[in-house]
């Protein structure tokens, strides 16, 4: 089989819509699969901004004759639907790198709340056309993929698409994290080292983030915050935190990848209050590393973990019980360890290697239903 997986993101394996295509590639072809990517700047007109995001869709229409070589063309998000309406392609497959829609009714309640401020623009593109874009993609393609059931059903429950064309295929993560000793001991450590990880934007939860550990590191003096991969210098992340409690809050704007296990090897703690998210990939990149998970009650993590066995699951925009979960952590040694020994077995079963079997799987039911 000969695959081409194509994205309007750039080029970057340490992004998260990037990084999974290329190892989602990579593990296709370990499987004997001739798998190929095509990015932003393998099909860009100018620099790569929103007019080639917009331009994109009809960019890979136009290379149809390229596709043809292909027996499936898997499309992330909304890139594929000019593609897909045309007569005579490609078996076309969608992939979701978690639902833009629900992603976009979070942000409106962010903005309700004052915590966003949406530009006028926002509504004409990105809260308006692309999400046009992507449930055409869907509804046009032969099969669609999702990343948790909560996806999934809105897709079938509001685009009407039949439900035998819908899969679910988690992400994996990399061989790196995959079977490393677990080194963690109960009780070990009188200093809680706790860590966030990912861009520092609203859909992270970063403001629920601060408005609770603000109160907690000026309560508990043994604890440290530490955001990784923020995408942004210190400075506007100590914007959120009183002069008090800075001295312990540590910012690492860029980190490689395959450095992350040894990075997290003293924290104790991942703290995960997205508010929209299709899988979490660092989420459970964390829990093989021997870390106990706290994360808001959002698809994707509700896939994953069972709450008070794997990590704690809080409702979403809760800093009240967000704040308990934590202090719940802090001053139970015991059940902290038991949720580091339970996550980290949990993660054990999202290798790449078996990613790429269940979608090579949904590839073979994709050509037999073109």
């Amino acid at each position: 089989m000969k695959v081409a997986l194509i994205s309007s993101a750039d080029y970057d394996p340490n992004t998260g819509v990037s990084g999974t295509r290329i190892a989602f590639r990579d593990a296709l072809r370990e499987l004997g699969v001739q798998a190929d990517t095509y990015f932003m700047d393998d099909l860009k007109s100018f620099s790569g901004g929103l007019t080639d995001k917009v331009l994109f869709p009809w960019k890979v229409a136009w290379n149809k004759m390229k596709w043809n070589d292909y027996d499936v063309i898997d499309v992330a998000s909304g890139d594929g639907w000019v593609l897909s309406s045309m007569r005579n392609r490609p078996t076309t497959v969608f992939s979701s790198h978690g639902l833009e829609h629900l992603a976009h009714h979070e942000l409106l309640k962010e903005s309700k709340n004052g915590h966003v401020n949406l530009s006028w623009k926002y509504p004409i593109y990105w809260g308006g056309f692309r999400l046009w874009e992507v449930a055409k993609s869907i509804k046009m393609s032969d099969v669609s993929i999702f990343l948790n059931e909560n996806d999934k059903k809105y897709a079938i429950n509001h685009f009407k698409v039949n439900p035998k064309s819908v899969y679910i295929v988690p992400n994996g993560i990399p061989d790196y994290f995959i079977g490393r000793e677990f080194t963690r001991k109960r009780g070990d450590s009188k200093s809680i080292k706790i860590v966030q990880i990912g861009s520092y934007i609203q859909r992270k939860g970063i403001k629920y983030t601060s408005e609770v550990m603000n109160e907690l590191l000026q309560k508990y003096p043994n604890i440290e915050l530490t955001f990784l991969g923020t995408g942004c210098n210190r400075e506007t992340v100590y914007q959120d935190y009183i002069p008090e409690v800075r001295d312990r809050v540590k910012v690492m704007e860029k980190y490689k990848h395959s450095e992350l296990p040894e990075l997290l090897e003293h924290y104790q703690i991942n703290l995960f209050p997205s508010l929209s998210e299709g899988f979490g990939k660092t989420l459970i990149e964390a829990m093989a590393c021997g870390l106990a998970p706290i994360t808001f009650e959002t698809p994707g993590p509700l896939d994953i973990l069972t709450n008070m066995h794997d990590g704690l699951v809080v409702p979403r925009r809760n800093k009240e019980l967000l704040r308990n979960a934590l202090e719940k952590l802090i001053n139970q040694p015991a059940l902290l360890y038991d949720l580091q020994v339970n996550a980290y077995h949990t993660a054990q079963k999202y290798s790449w290697n078996q990613a790429a079997k269940q979608r090579l799987t949904v590839y073979e039911n994709a050509i037999e239903v073109r």
